[in-house]
């Protein structure tokens, strides 16, 4: 902290006695760090680090226009490393002001305390969507980051393979058995999307919150479990290790339908243009498909100096007004605004339209996705679980109970 308050007091005075002149403080400069993570694997470009700053300097431009004396330098950090990386820069008082992150990731940093609680009391809170609140709150009522953007769960796939996107999990089987090419994630975050299809996905919640399974709660998640086996045993639906992977296949022409984040989009576009499709995940004889959208937020670092700390929480609250919110979408098209008041123009865009489904049916299994779409430790074990699935190693009901068990046993 003494090092981050001897550079913010060293500056103005070097200013002034070269200027002589007597500008207000809030006049003087103010750099921000600002680290944002990503997920570094061997896939990862320059062409991925460029999306990821493009991203992020959006609202930096926007926020100048405002508060000019601002700068900020943005870094990359991949997100196994974080932790490590943060705790060691703040014993050195050299952390970062800002953390751009997924929602469990911030709530872990303010847990271990590497970052800064939120003063969400200063905040128009009615400028994000209540639900999202409750992804950024911590058991004790503190509030880790300020939500940002959402990255809703959809499908994606070649439109010169797949002319009509399958609308239900019949359909996308079919379409398997007929030669296309389908990918689908071997992890258990990844993949509750089509437990909501099947009438699984609230008694896994159930499981989740320590109630007794009922029978039919039972046979409900064997059912969700059966219908994952019988896709592995099609010779053109592949399970793989992520989304990340399977975006990957369908960018290089391997795969031709998979589910996928709409935090790929613009890297997709870019190497398959007009090729590129996009549609809701498929529903199936329970209803509606229940995608597990992902919220990028922002945290406070833990040792800024006080005009730092001041101009990153202003930061963090430009960051839901409705203007930039609209302009931050329709630029990208790529994400949905946290902030309920902003109206998508969904007539204007097929994928806005997608992405806005894809919302509004990940809100009506929002209670069920709450406690297992956004814990690692049941992520982790779930995964562990559906892996010996789907390669062979257990069947339904076997890996129903050892499911229910990683379940109870918490995040």
């Amino acid at each position: 902290m003494l090092a981050r308050l001897a550079a913010s007091v060293l500056l103005p005075v070097l200013l002034l006695s070269v200027s002589g002149c007597s500008r207000l403080g809030n006049e003087l400069p103010v750099m921000l760090y600002l680290a944002m993570v990503i997920d570094q694997d061997s896939t990862i470009d320059t062409a991925t680090h460029s999306d990821f700053r493009q991203r992020i300097e959006f609202i930096i431009s926007d926020f100048r226009k405002i508060k000019p004396n601002v700068e900020v330098q943005v870094a990359l950090y991949n997100r196994a490393n974080l932790n490590q990386e943060l705790q060691r820069r703040n014993e050195s008082d050299l952390g970062p002001d800002l953390v751009v992150t997924d929602a469990p990731q911030a709530n872990q940093l303010l847990s271990e305390g590497l970052t800064a609680e939120l003063p969400v009391k200063s905040f128009n809170r009615y400028q994000t969507d209540r639900a999202l609140w409750e992804r950024v709150k911590l058991k004790d009522g503190r509030i880790t980051a300020q939500p940002m953007v959402i990255y809703p769960q959809i499908a994606c796939f070649n439109r010169e393979i797949v002319q009509n996107p399958p609308n239900t999990l019949q359909e996308l089987l079919q379409q398997g058995a007929s030669g296309t090419r389908v990918g689908l994630a071997a992890n258990f975050s990844e993949l509750l999307w089509s437990a909501g299809s099947l009438g699984a996905i609230q008694s896994l919640s159930n499981a989740n919150n320590g109630r007794k399974p009922t029978t039919e709660n039972t046979e409900a998640i064997v059912g969700w479990l059966a219908w994952l086996q019988q896709a592995s045993a099609q010779q053109n639906i592949t399970f793989f290790q992520d989304q990340g992977q399977l975006e990957n296949l369908l960018k290089d022409g391997e795969l031709d339908w998979v589910s996928c984040n709409s935090n790929s989009l613009m890297r997709l576009r870019k190497k398959m243009g007009d090729n590129l499709g996009v549609s809701p995940l498929p529903g199936g004889p329970a209803g509606t498909a229940s995608p597990m959208n992902a919220v990028r937020v922002l945290a406070l670092g833990a040792n800024s100096s006080p005009r730092q700390r001041a101009m990153a929480v202003s930061l963090a609250q430009f960051i839901t007004n409705p203007m930039v919110q609209r302009n931050l979408s329709l630029r990208s098209l790529a994400f949905l605004p946290v902030n309920p008041a902003v109206a998508v123009p969904v007539r204007s865009s097929r994928t806005l339209a997608t992405l806005v489904q894809s919302r509004a049916d990940s809100m009506l299994h929002d209670s069920a996705l709450a406690g297992l779409a956004h814990q690692r430790n049941i992520d982790r074990d779930g995964s562990q679980v559906l892996v010996q699935l789907v390669f062979g190693a257990s069947n339904p009901r076997s890996s129903q109970e050892s499911l229910v068990k990683a379940l109870e046993g918490g995040a």
